[in-house]
């Protein structure tokens, strides 16, 4: 009981940190890219209209729990990495809050999809395709997952597999590296460890 209480502190620790971290770098990034009064052109309004939707409350929530669920993806990768075997309740916790934010990121996914006008949609109907096919990829990598540590004898080489997985279609969602979404939590420095 106490080791599950130590490691769910640990991950929230873990969570909370680097949610810190990106936020900081995300504002940091966002007053780089800000542009000076009276130096856009007209042409540029469609870039506006992408720099506004990125600062959308849902959009913002849907990219937070993304990180989220890339953060508990990563400490149990970790955990796997390093110990070579699975402790079954750490397992059980991280897959858990992976499922609660991935459920959390589609819901704010698709009420952030309902702000955007019948144009907007159709100039990112390819984007959106692809958005949907990281999402059931994902959600079909979680479901394996959630299978694997519910079973007596977890397979860290299975999780290792599906969390990778996860991580990569996360990081491929359109947008993820300065496009729509315009949120990047992973950055050069994760990459070592995929």
């Amino acid at each position: 009981m106490v080791k599950t209480r130590l490691y769910l502190m640990t991950l929230a620790v873990v969570a909370l940190t680097i949610l810190l971290v990106n936020g900081a770098a995300a504002n940091s990034q966002q007053k780089e890219g800000e542009m000076q009064p009276g130096t856009m052109s007209h042409p540029q309004h469609g870039m506006m209209a992408m720099s506004e939707m990125r600062q959308e409350p849902h959009h913002l929530l849907a990219m937070a729990y993304r990180d989220n669920l890339m953060t508990f993806a990563k400490a149990l990768r970790a955990h796997v990495t390093h110990t070579k075997t699975v402790n079954p309740e750490f397992a059980r916790a991280a897959v858990a809050e992976m499922k609660r934010s991935f459920d959390q990121m589609q819901k704010h996914h698709e009420d952030h999809m309902k702000t955007m006008d019948d144009k907007m949609k159709a100039q990112m109907s390819e984007m959106m395709k692809q958005m949907d096919a990281h999402h059931s990829a994902i959600q079909e990598h979680l479901a394996a997952l959630d299978k694997e540590v519910e079973t007596s004898a977890p397979d860290a080489k299975r999780i290792s597999g599906h969390i990778a997985e996860i991580l990569k279609q996360c990081d491929g969602m359109p947008g993820m590296h300065g496009g729509m979404m315009g949120h990047q939590m992973a950055g050069p420095h994760d990459h070592p460890m995929k």
